[in-house]
């Protein structure tokens, strides 16, 4: 069985809950880590026992054992991380969202392509064995057909300019950062629909605090998302049909509660989880490579396209 190196660029939060999810695959080796400071790098790398810390990302990326990248930094800084992988030949697992827009995101597809390196966006929750049951749960018509959504994903987060959260030039913004997971769940079980709308409350910077999106499918199926940094939200995800209802209960976005409620009564589908949910998209992402496949089925180049153009869309709509 092969050992596969991975890299991390930017050793921050989300990285340390990726370095978690590793623990548990046999043949992931977390090998080197990447940060503009040295100490940072260092600290992550006696956290994890991991051989090489580099403050420089170009080190990384030219370092030969390393097989595949995992990108953890800021939102404005993935397209330019991405890129640097992808020139170096290294395979490239970006954190969400992807870029932050279209035109960069094609940019980076082009490049893959060109240089025959893998590519995916690390969007966890399409990984979570959560999404597959409720998947099956809508094909074997558990509920009927479906008549409505609603999705949300909200925090408080007291005010901050200083955080990355509120900042434009880091891609802040709550659309980007928590929107992003209520609009894949909609496009991934329902694909695109017939019409949107979208509203949002804005910081004096222009930031998004607060976003409401309707999406409107044919047969009248509305699906309302919700994403805020003024308030807690339920979190759930609640898909109605004709027939019962699937609850994706609270934290909907990782490993969570599933709940069917229909004529039979109320079932607890919540699935088995292995891990902390992370180790799911780095598995996938080996089987990728060791398959010789150059992007993911169940995360496509394509969907994250458009799960791209609708994040644009929105954001235009919502000025």
């Amino acid at each position: 069985m092969k050992i596969y190196n991975w890299g991390i660029i930017s050793p921050g939060k989300i990285a340390h809950k990726f370095a978690e999810g590793m623990k548990v695959i046999s043949n992931a080796n977390l090998y080197a880590v990447a940060s503009s400071s040295q100490e940072r790098a260092d600290a992550f790398a006696q956290q994890y026992s991991v051989e090489k810390a580099y403050n420089s990302y170009l080190d990384l990326v030219q370092d030969s054992n390393v097989d595949v990248i995992y990108i953890a930094s800021t939102n404005n800084f993935h397209f330019e991380h991405a890129k640097l992988c992808l020139e170096h030949g290294k395979a490239c697992l970006c954190e969400k969202p992807f870029t932050l827009n279209s035109a960069q995101l094609q940019e980076l597809i082009q490049i893959a392509r060109k240089n025959n390196v893998f590519l995916m966006e690390a969007l966890w929750t399409m990984f979570l064995p959560s999404i597959s049951v409720v998947g099956k749960l809508i094909a074997n018509k558990s509920i009927g057909e479906i008549t409505s959504m609603k999705i949300d994903f909200g925090f408080q987060v007291p005010y901050n300019e200083d955080s990355r959260l509120f900042s434009p030039e880091l891609g802040g913004g709550a659309l980007l950062d928590i929107g992003l997971y209520p609009l894949f769940l909609a496009l991934h079980l329902l694909g695109e629909p017939k019409s949107l709308q979208a509203s949002a409350v804005r910081t004096n910077k222009g930031v998004d605090i607060s976003d409401s999106i309707v999406l409107q499918y044919d047969s009248n199926v509305k699906v309302l998302l919700e994403a805020t940094f003024a308030e807690d939200l339920p979190c759930e995800a609640k898909i109605v049909g004709t027939t019962g209802t699937i609850i994706m209960h609270r934290m909907w976005h990782c490993p969570t509660k599933i709940t069917l409620e229909n004529e039979k009564g109320i079932e607890d589908c919540t699935p088995e989880y292995i891990g902390n949910g992370y180790n799911y998209e780095i598995v996938e992402v080996q089987k990728c490579i060791e398959n010789n496949r150059l992007e993911s089925d169940k995360m496509s180049l394509q969907f994250s396209s458009i799960l791209m153009s609708y994040l644009d869309k929105i954001g235009e709509i919502s000025q």
